[in-house]
């Protein structure tokens, strides 16, 4: 059993260390203009608070 985790462990650091390596490169595309703005207005219209927000509030 122990073999056979050190095997799978090996195969899954190869395979992690290979995308990470793939995605060195990768630019993500950046928000469209207003995006944000967009997600909060609609959070805000179905009477969704931000997580943040309620978590500043518990600090004070």
């Amino acid at each position: 059993m122990r073999h056979w985790n050190k095997k799978l462990e090996k195969s899954l650091e190869e395979e992690f260390n290979r995308l990470e390596a793939a995605s060195r490169d990768v630019i993500p595309p950046s928000a469209p203009p207003g995006e944000f703005e967009n997600i909060m207005a609609e959070m805000e219209r179905r009477g969704i608070e931000p997580r943040i927000r309620k978590e500043l509030r518990k600090r004070k």
